[in-house]
Parts: C-alpha cells; sequence; structure tokens
C-alpha cells in the first residue's frame, strides 16, 4: 500500500510563485524536520515531574503520522514491536488503523494504557490536517470521524 500524499511545503525563497496544490511527497521526506520543529521543546513529549523526557527516542506525532497514511487504510492494523510511550498506537487509533503495540517495559507499558484511556491535546492529529489537505483521497483514508476523539473520548478498551 502507497498512498500518495500532497503536502503543503514550505516555498523556498527563490520560487516566484506558489503552489497551488501542494507537491506530491517522494521516498525522501526533507520537510519533516520542519514540521516536527518545535517537537522537543513542545508539550508533546511525555515528561517527568522534573520536566525530562522519560523516553529518550519518543518519536514525534508527525512523523508517525506521515507513515500510517502513506502506508495503510483505514481498518488495517499496525504493528509496533518496540511501542515505548506509545506514540504510534495513539496515532493508529484516531486515524481507524487497528493496532498491536509490544512493550516490555513496564514504566512504559503504564504511560501507554494512560495515554490510550486519557488522551492529551498534544497528541491531537487534527493540526496536521491542514498540511495535507492538497491529497486526493485524504478523506478516504483520513478518518475524520477518529481524529477528534482527544476532545469527546476518553476512554477506550484496553487488551
Amino acid at each position: 500500500m502507497f498512498n500518495k500524499l500532497r503536502v503543503d511545503l514550505p516555498i523556498p525563497p527563490e520560487y516566484k510563485y506558489e503552489r497551488v496544490n501542494g507537491v506530491y511527497l517522494t521516498d525522501v521526506w526533507d520537510d519533516i524536520r520542519e514540521l516536527t520543529s518545535g517537537y522537543f521543546a513542545g508539550d508533546e513529549a511525555i515528561r517527568d515531574a522534573k520536566g525530562n523526557r522519560v523516553h529518550t527516542q519518543q518519536s514525534p506525532i508527525a512523523l508517525l503520522l506521515r507513515i500510517i497514511l502513506v502506508s495503510t487504510m483505514p481498518g488495517d492494523t499496525v504493528l509496533d514491536p518496540f511501542s515505548g510511550t506509545g506514540v504510534t498506537l495513539v496515532v493508529a487509533y484516531q486515524l481507524g488503523r487497528n493496532s498491536i503495540g509490544v512493550e516490555i517495559d513496564p514504566d512504559y507499558v503504564r504511560i501507554i494504557a494512560s495515554r490510550l484511556n486519557d488522551f492529551r491535546h498534544a497528541d491531537d492529529i487534527m493540526k496536521y490536517y491542514n498540511y495535507y489537505r492538497h491529497t486526493k483521497n485524504l478523506k478516504e483514508i483520513w478518518r475524520t470521524d477518529k481524529a477528534s476523539v482527544i476532545v469527546e473520548e476518553k476512554q477506550m478498551e484496553l487488551f
């Protein structure tokens, strides 16, 4: 599965005209740095009482959102064999994908359970929707009925 995503990349200074329909993503994602800027300073990373990130390799939501959008359809199952703090599971759920997460660290398992049962505003993927607005089948691959669960739905069944 490969969904052709069109994104609204920033226009380089040497360009004279704006892009009307964004650009197709290729296999090189040189916009991720800009898309995820502010991640380390923002409230997305799970932090301890001292303000330190509890997992040094927690991936940004924008990155997992892109990976899941480009490679799956609603109803597909996403496997994360090293779940860490559960970013993949949180994003997959909002996009209407099933997910299986594997994590052996009991502290991270507690964080994942808490995160899935009590969604944080920082985990909401809707802030990125407009970035993909030029994607032809966006409504088909981005399940908007699940995307606003963070505000409305607080409980999710855990297995």
